[in-house]
């Protein structure tokens, strides 16, 4: 089962920052606000004159300018998707700016159309008649709804609830975004438990990560660009040397370096080959068209290029608006007086930047690289280069006065040009942070590392920010610890005291722990816990509270490095200090944290002891407060993961029932603070629920835990990792339970990708519970492909070869209750070859595991009586295994040998499930 993942309870209070994504699970069924529009054909070409006058318009995906390529893979997922079985489901499509996401779905849409499917666009922010879902008569529906995470919830489930209906065989929706994080989660939790729609992600990778297929992409933007601008010549413009920089591995970046070096070419000049002054030379292009435009004579009233600028500067700022929306933006910003006077600036902006929805205005500038460039441009204080407007640093402020969404995006692109242009934080953003820093808050958990990371940051932004960061906040708790981490350096700087260096450790590796650094966290509250033994002994009874917190937190982060030894002395240590002044509560959250190191350790029977104790004391003196409940709930379950381990599994499930329920009423207050709570003990419950025959119930769960440790891993990938690699291997094994065999190999195959591509920083999965999953994923996959499963097979003896001695007795026993199930199943598929190491690797680990149980003497007695049958009776007899082999493998028990000789009648013990819970179990 698993083990608490997050610091101690003692500091980690309920905060007040938390982010609402959705109100409530009722769906409202009022006036529809989204329309519905066929997939509109490519534009019509620029002229050649339009488009060496403004060739960054080149860029905008929906000019289809560069042919699309480099994306068959992930086209032939979406194929997949679209053409399974099912009647109704969701895909999102994620990935940073310039990658490529309109330009795949636009691609895949028009595909489908091929293939045909009926093809529509949803867009939202107008009201229309019911009879608007008409237009999607069709048996197949494919839906694009591109920048999903600019809708209204509401919304957007709205829509899909009416063109979903049971009346059409299948429909799809294609989602796009940038985020997935918490906001997917709550969608897609809403869309399979509202609506019963199946729901999907998939991360969007780079187009080019190697510099050879840069220069091909290099290649085929530039011959579309020349074609585009009637340029005859191109093949004389040769890729740069440039492309060797990994600034380059993005689409956007690739094709920006194309049409600069094409338009150079056109003008007999030198297009830049740094990445970072692409932006300005095309910008060029942009002055020069907003002067012509002013002076040419038109059926629209001018907007000098001043005005021009301004409104540029305020769309790229905040994003495409309604019009009501953005005609107060241009009267807060000083641009209009009136509605009236606002037109004419709304007209001939949509006139220069057509905006890609037809009913809103102020269009940003695009690619938003250039327009995060054109912003440092405009910004006062750069000291050389372009003219600066200093309307521009007034009205920043008045521009931030936005609805939320729009007030992250901003604060999320002022933060991105700072770290790339000096003067907009010296001069900008870091004054208006000093001066309001919940602002920080709003711009999310990225842009806070993005501005931690800064290396002119001002100071005082940090002590500013400080004290209003959440204890906990899925989405912050990266930036949070990076910005304390930031701030930590300053302040020991400025002091000797050892308790005061103490306490900036204690505070940075605190962070750093809840934001799943263990690697950072350990060192950091291992020197607050040295600091303070360099005090003398007088002052020792003013640090000793500190010195027990730090060692309760030290003990944690060696409870998540796998240093159970070490651990349980830490916390051995804290708990002697809490007792001696009565702490009552922090000695039971000591010996909740004690107990998972003991089990490790291999004293169940203490550990079970600890746990009791630690739920009842828990349980006597909860408050209503949402800390002191989340506090009882990890109590509740780490009992209830006790005692599975004795198999009282009546009482495992009552105590996983009682903390699901405990985390999901603390869930729906405050989301990103008990998230990771509520997906662990899904996890547990899940299995508890399979044990009592509940499957389809068991498979709900798992399945929500999933979908929760995605949510979190996409947020924070150092700290929820290994936690969504257990989980999904975890709901693997229920789908396997149900005969879900396809399904559950997509998820295996994702599984077994994360223990080959860790994310930097991440604490190393343990080598046991990694030969444990690929054990475990070899038996599932031996029903759908043997050859795939033979290969895993074999990469899971070579990882348990590499196991040490002192690796967790939990651990070890785990994966030798994951080989014997494989060793059989290899077996009867007749690899007897593969078979046998198998199951003498299994025997071998209870060997080491110490005295043999019953449990460790039925396996080497299977084991001897295997090899001992020639290759013909072995088949033979394999093949009577089978049976109990596919009933018995998901439980990991190995099956007895055949009935016929005395070692057959060895009948092993009912083995527990603790294993089965931990590393990916």
């Amino acid at each position: 089962m698993e083990e608490p993942r997050i610091p101690p309870p003692m500091w980690a209070v309920a905060s007040g920052n938390a982010v609402v994504y959705q109100a409530g699970r009722d769906i409202n069924l009022g006036a529809p606000a989204y329309r519905l529009e066929r997939l509109r054909p490519g534009p019509s070409p620029l002229s050649f004159e339009d488009a060496r006058r403004r060739p960054g318009r080149l860029l905008a995906a929906r000019q289809r300018v560069v042919g699309f390529s480099g994306r068959a893979a992930e086209l032939g997922t979406l194929t997949r998707w679209r053409d399974t079985s099912g009647r109704a489901a969701v895909r999102l499509v994620n990935g940073t700016g310039g990658q490529g996401k309109t330009r795949l779905a636009e691609r895949f849409a028009e595909v489908s159309a091929d293939a045909g499917w009926t093809v529509l666009v949803a867009r939202q922010g107008h009201a229309v008649p019911r009879a608007a879902s008409a237009e999607a008569d069709s048996d197949r529906l494919l839906v694009l709804v591109d920048y999903a995470e600019r809708w209204i919830l509401d919304d957007l489930l709205q829509m899909m609830h009416e063109l979903a209906g049971p009346d059409r065989s299948r429909v799809r929706f294609l989602l796009t975004a940038r985020p997935v994080g918490m906001w997917w989660y709550g969608l897609a939790h809403r869309l399979e438990n509202d609506l019963d729609l199946s729901t999907e992600a998939m991360s969007l990778p780079v187009l080019a990560a190697s510099r050879g297929r840069r220069r091909a992409e290099f290649v085929h933007a530039r011959d579309c660009f020349a074609a585009a601008m009637g340029v005859p010549d191109a093949e004389a413009i040769s890729p740069s040397a440039a492309l060797a920089d990994d600034a380059y591995s993005v689409a956007l970046t690739i094709h920006m370096a194309a049409l600069a070096a094409v338009d150079a070419h056109l003008h007999a000049e030198t297009a830049p080959e740094d990445p970072g002054q692409l932006s300005d030379y095309l910008l060029g292009r942009e002055y020069d068209h907003w002067r012509e435009l002013h002076a040419r004579p038109g059926d629209l009233p001018a907007v000098d290029p001043v005005t021009m600028g301004r409104t540029v500067f305020a769309a790229s700022l905040t994003g495409p608006h309604d019009h009501a929306q953005g005609t107060a933006l241009l009267q807060r910003a000083g641009l209009a007086a009136d509605r009236a006077a606002a037109q004419p600036i709304l007209d001939r902006h949509a006139r220069c930047y057509p905006p890609q929805d037809p009913v809103t205005v102020l269009e940003p500038l695009t690619p938003d690289r250039l327009a995060e460039d054109f912003l440092a441009l405009r910004l006062p204080g750069l000291r050389s280069g372009r003219a600066a407007d200093p309307w521009a640093a007034t009205a920043l402020r008045d521009l931030l006065e936005q609805p939320p969404a729009r007030t992250r995006q901003a604060l999320t692109m002022l933060i991105e040009t700072a770290a790339r242009w000096r003067h907009v934080g010296r001069d900008h953003l870091y004054p208006l942070l000093t001066e309001h820093p919940r602002l920080a808050l709003a711009a999310g958990g990225a842009a806070l590392v993005t501005l931690a990371e800064t290396p002119h940051l001002d100071p005082a932004v940090l002590e500013a920010i400080n004290p209003l960061l959440p204890d906990h906040h899925v989405d912050l708790d990266i930036g949070a610890a990076a910005c304390v981490e930031r701030l930590t350096a300053e302040r020991l700087a400025t002091t000797t005291d050892p308790a005061e260096q103490s306490r900036l450790h204690y505070s940075a590796g605190v962070r750093q722990g809840i934001a799943g650094l263990v690697g950072q966290a350990a060192p950091r509250l291992q020197r607050a816990v040295d600091d303070l033994a360099r005090l003398p002994d007088e002052r020792l009874p003013e640090v000793r509270n500190q010195l027990a917190a730090a060692l309760f937190n030290l003990g944690i982060a060696f409870l998540h490095q796998g240093r159970y030894q070490a651990a349980a002395d830490r916390l051995q240590r804290a708990a002697a200090i809490y007792a001696l002044h009565d702490a009552v509560d922090q000695l039971a959250m000591c010996a909740d944290m004690l107990q998972a190191a003991m089990a490790h350790l291999g004293d169940q029977r203490q550990a079970l002891v600890l746990a009791t104790q630690a739920e009842q004391v828990l349980r006597k003196n909860c408050s209503a407060l949402p800390e002191s409940q989340a506090v009882f709930g990890r109590a509740v379950l780490n009992l209830g993961n006790r005692l599975a381990s004795y198999e009282r599994n009546t009482e495992a499930l009552e105590k996983s029932t009682e903390a699901v329920g405990i985390f999901r009423r603390l869930v729906e207050d405050d989301r990103d603070a008990y998230a990771p709570d509520l997906a662990r003990a899904l996890v547990n419950h899940a299995q508890d629920l399979a044990d009592a025959g509940r499957t389809e119930q068991a498979v709900e769960a798992s399945a929500e835990a999933v979908r929760l440790h995605q949510a979190m891993c996409h947020l924070n990938p150092v700290g929820y990792h290994t936690d969504l690699f257990k989980s999904l291997v975890n709901h693997c094994a229920q789908l396997a339970r149900l005969g879900r065999h396809t399904e559950m190999a997509d998820l295996a195959a994702e599984a077994l990708r994360m223990t080959r591509e860790p994310p930097a920083g991440a604490v190393p999965l343990p080598t046991s519970l990694n030969a444990a999953g690929h054990a475990k994923v070899a038996t599932w996959l031996l029903t759908v492909d043997e050859a795939k499963a033979s290969e895993i097979a074999r990469k899971a003896l070579e990882l348990t070869g590499t196991v040490e001695p002192t690796d967790s007795s939990e651990h070890r026993r785990t994966l030798a209750r994951s080989l014997m199930p494989m060793g059989l199943e290899l077996g009867r598929v007749g690899r007897r070859s593969e078979a046998i190491p198998a199951l003498e690797a299994a025997a071998a680990l209870y060997r080491r595991l110490g005295p043999v149980d019953a449990e460790g003497q039925s396996v080497f007695q299977i084991t001897g009586y295997l090899k001992s049958l020639t290759p013909e009776r072995f088949a033979e007899h394999m093949s009577k295994l089978g049976s109990q082999v596919q009933q018995r493998m998901l439980t990991d028990r190995p099956p007895a040998p055949p009935s016929r000789r005395p070692v057959e009648r060895v009948q092993p013990k009912r083995t527990s499930r603790r294993e089965r819970r931990k590393g990916g179990s």
